[in-house]
């Protein structure tokens, strides 16, 4: 299902990166190549991590990019973005069990600010399928709480100061923060989270050399709101309590169906962002469940049985701050948000969304995210569709 989910997001995005990129006659594209070192520290967010010597880690990735041409006003007014295909691999010292990870994922990254002719303030994201884990298993891992399935997503955030040597090479120095979990398609799923430092070396072919410094010829913006209404469709597995109910372990491969049906009020006051609020009611089933294991009276085997608790109870409501970072034909967006009716005690009320939003045709758009709790702990991944409603503009 994760590998399935994130081939078809690759797919999608390739797509419509194709179908939204700048047409030019030019035909030589301005491509890159870069080596990424990085260096960092494991959070210790879990029973595992923190019982494991693990004092680093330490990655190596190579990247394959394409740069816009600054020949268009777009590529200008969204911070002349850049977009490419990874491959990353990771090393923990003295490393028990947590594998020899490796990652294929998407990235893109822009300028945020230009401090100087030759230093700017860069991001970037990540998304991908990683492989290689040694999850849980019973009787050869059976101390590992963190990762629960071999393939698992890869998320990361970069913030990096971005030094031009020439016009072919660029140094890069920057911090991250990434995101490895399955977002609990299979228990156990804490995650492991890393903090790190990393210094890049990039070198670009059929360099842009003089891109535009204005959005002359741009087409017209009118700040105006947007109402986004989605609907998602998950499922999830959870930890069960084994006192009392015969099962030899807290990790069922029973899956709970989700349904959470969203809606965002954004207010969009140029062409890079949106922010504003939204609301989320959410289905859980496996909120209040109990499980056990019975045995039958009749053909004397052993079952394992599943009580939902009353539908109320599996509904929670929830309030959230939202916010999009946006490029032409998809967005970044990230919320927060607080359930004012909480369904699932065994989750916080506070609760964290971040994901992907790419635009299908015209106003309708598929989505690919993560909610999650304790900004490390994965609830559930998700594809949801979707549709935006332009409101009224709020001035000329």
């Amino acid at each position: 299902m994760i590998r399935f989910s994130l081939i078809s997001l690759l797919i999608l995005f390739t797509a419509n990166l194709a179908v939204s990129s700048p047409k030019n006659d030019n035909t030589r594209k301005p491509t890159f190549i870069a080596v990424n070192a990085n260096i960092g520290s494991l959070l210790k967010t879990n029973d595992f991590l923190k019982a494991a010597e693990i004092p680093f880690s330490s990655s190596l990735a190579l990247k394959f990019g394409l740069n816009t041409k600054g020949d268009n006003w777009k590529d200008f007014a969204y911070g002349m973005p850049y977009y490419g295909i990874g491959l990353y691999t990771i090393r923990f010292k003295d490393n028990d069990g947590l594998g020899k990870p490796v990652s294929l994922y998407l990235f893109q990254g822009a300028t945020i600010s230009e401090l100087s002719p030759r230093l700017k303030l860069n991001y970037e994201w990540n998304l991908g399928i990683s492989t290689n884990w040694e999850p849980y298993d019973r009787f050869d891992n059976p101390t590992m709480d963190a990762i629960g399935s071999n393939v698992n997503v890869h998320v990361a955030l970069n913030l990096m100061l971005r030094y031009s040597v020439n016009d072919y090479l660029d140094l890069n120095l920057g911090g991250a923060f990434t995101h490895f979990s399955n977002g609990s398609y299979q228990q156990p799923n804490a995650g492991v989270n890393q903090f790190s430092g990393f210094l890049e070396m990039v070198y670009k072919f059929n360099p842009v050399k003089s891109p535009l410094k204005s959005i002359e010829n741009h087409e017209p913006f009118t700040p105006h709101y947007d109402h986004d209404i989605l609907l998602n469709i998950s499922s999830r597995q959870v930890e069960a309590d084994t006192s009392k109910t015969n099962l030899p372990s807290e990790y069922t491969k029973h899956r709970f169906k989700i349904f959470n049906l969203s809606y965002g009020f954004l207010k969009v006051p140029n062409y890079r962002y949106k922010y504003g609020v939204g609301l989320d009611l959410l289905y859980d089933e496996s909120s209040g469940a109990k499980m056990w294991r019975q045995i039958h009276p009749e053909d004397g085997e052993v079952y394992e049985r599943i009580k939902l608790a009353p539908v109320t109870d599996r509904l929670s409501l929830g309030a959230s701050l939202r916010g999009e970072m946006v490029m032409p034909g998809y967005s970044i967006f990230a919320n927060l948000g607080w359930n004012l009716i909480h369904g699932n005690k065994k989750d916080q009320r506070l609760y964290q969304v971040i994901g992907i939003k790419l635009y299908l045709r015209d106003n309708f758009f598929g989505t690919f995210g993560i909610r999650a709790t304790h900004f490390t702990k994965a609830q559930y991944l998700y594809w949801s569709l979707g549709y935006t409603i332009n409101g009224k503009s709020y001035k000329k």
